[in-house]
């Protein structure tokens, strides 16, 4: 390359539709926090609003009577549930997250919410992501806590996904989304392939030339040359054979994609990735439907797994599965639930404590609240914070401005 990747980081303003990048003055990059070394962090980001209470089972709670009664068509038969506790398990398409469960590689967290939930999904994923129960903060939680590491040589986080996301808003460097690595290559003309290292080598040499000229023509030029970096950087990722075994879902996609850029070892630590339909408002057991998305988030977190222990880096990764919201607690006459707030969270890995974090909110009706909502357990600032001390060694009044934060035992 004839500029250094620093020298890149340094100059970039734009990039192509391809990689949305946010960017910022002083254009610092990103690394892990000190202390951290090469600790890394994935957030599987279930949107929609994925039904907790279907996902880990309140079979048993307060006898067992009000979830069966709350859900008679659309509720886990407590036969079925593959139990974790004498009144909570899980659903019985997640084996493979309950083998980890088993083996103490999960903690769940349940009743996980905010104070006056919101039941809109964008405000309630523009709260998830940033941390601010208000919604109105700019900068996401991770762009926040990002924004005090040192600079990299090369991006340190990604969003796995078509446009950036706001959980990593606000960091002050640059964040590329995309959702596969030939986005990241070089235009020709397919009628002259041939030709492409010369199309590629006269937009350098202009780029380079208007860069050394100066001013606002080749402050923008910068950033073409900047381009040609990044292609180069994304190059260098090699294929990746692998190990785990993952299910037929839009989920394997940026999960595998994680796996290959952390083999690869460029520097990407945060990934934020997102997997959809889970907005279940009529005929949720349908053809397995919820079923399958199940299946789906627990065979695919247990695979990426299973790559990240072959190569080395299981010990070094969390994963963390959560939703804006849940769904209510009263299934509706169309075989459905609808927006609810309180919902688990999901904490994979082997540095985790395992096992249930938080007790399961109560079933009681006395004890729901003005929307007939289960009481909340614990709050999602705490959940993220305990995620960002305790594995990013980051400071939580930092990270989340304003909340009186408390230490959840989440981890050994």
């Amino acid at each position: 390359m004839n500029v250094s990747r620093r020298a890149f980081i340094q100059s970039l303003i734009a990039v192509p539709a391809a990689a949305v990048i946010t960017q910022n003055t002083a254009l610092r990059a990103l690394m892990a926090p000190p202390g951290a070394g090469t600790r890394k962090l994935v957030m599987v980001d279930l949107k929609g609003g994925n039904d907790g209470l279907n996902m880990i089972v309140p079979f048993g709670v307060d006898g067992g009577t009000y979830y069966s009664e709350f859900r008679p068509t659309i509720g886990v038969p407590a036969n079925q549930v593959l139990p974790i506790a004498a009144d909570v398990g899980m659903h019985p398409s997640m084996t493979a997250l309950k083998s980890h469960f088993d083996a103490g590689r999960l903690s769940i967290v349940q009743g996980v919410s905010y104070p006056d939930p919101s039941f809109s999904h964008d405000f309630a994923q523009k709260i998830w992501q940033t941390g601010d129960p208000t919604g109105q903060s700019l900068e996401g939680w991770l762009g926040r806590l990002l924004a005090e590491c040192p600079t990299p040589d090369s991006p340190a986080a990604a969003a796995l996904t078509s446009s950036l996301t706001k959980m990593l808003e606000g960091t002050p460097g640059f964040v590329p989304a995309f959702t596969s690595l030939n986005n990241f290559k070089f235009p020709s003309d397919k009628k002259h392939g041939s030709d492409k290292s010369n199309r590629e080598a006269a937009f350098a040499a202009i780029s380079d030339g208007l860069v050394a000229e100066g001013g606002n023509l080749g402050s923008m030029a910068t950033t073409g040359r900047g381009i040609l970096d990044l292609i180069d950087l994304f190059d260098t990722v090699p294929e990746f054979e692998h190990i785990g075994v993952y299910p037929d879902s839009s989920l394997t996609k940026p999960l595998q994609l994680v796996a290959r850029l952390m083999n690869a070892d460029i520097g990407m630590q945060y990934f934020h990735v997102t997997y959809g339909g889970f907005d279940h408002h009529s005929n949720q057991n349908e053809n397995d439907k919820h079923a399958n998305k199940l299946l789906a988030i627990s065979d695919g977190v247990s695979a990426l797994y299973d790559d990240l222990a072959a190569i080395g880096l299981a010990d070094d990764t969390i994963v963390v599965v959560f939703s804006e919201f849940g769904r209510t607690v009263y299934e509706n006459g169309s075989a459905g639930t609808d927006h609810g707030s309180t919902n688990p969270v999901l904490v994979f890995g082997n540095a985790v404590a395992g096992g249930l974090t938080t007790p399961h909110p109560s079933m009681d009706p006395v004890d729901l609240d003005d929307d007939g909502e289960l009481p909340m357990q614990a709050d999602l600032r705490d959940v993220l914070g305990t995620v960002a001390q305790s594995w990013l060694s980051a400071d939580p009044a930092v990270v989340f401005p304003g909340h009186s934060f408390s230490s959840l035992p989440i981890f050994a």
